[in-house]
């Protein structure tokens, strides 16, 4: 199992949805099936962060997604640009 199917496998698993579900919902783009599981006061702070351009900026430039891209890849050799 690659990384991604182990992210796939826990996150799915917390969101109370199989992970060919999580998949799909993540594809489309669909964040409504995702944030329906989800206890209040996560789906706010889900939602604050991915209404605020700002703050989603900040957090995919981090380097901790840096970080969390890399371990997810496989290959440690990996670069990802900050832009």
């Amino acid at each position: 199992m690659n990384g991604m199917e182990k992210l796939l496998q826990t996150a799915s698993a917390k969101l109370g949805m199989s992970p060919e579900k999580l998949m799909s919902s993540l594809e489309k783009g669909d964040m409504n099936d995702i944030l329906a599981n989800m206890n209040a006061a996560d789906k706010q702070k889900i939602k604050s962060v991915l209404e605020n351009g700002t703050a989603m900026d900040a957090l995919v430039k981090s380097p901790q997604a840096a970080a969390f891209m890399k371990q997810m890849s496989g290959n440690p050799q990996v670069k990802f640009n900050k832009t």
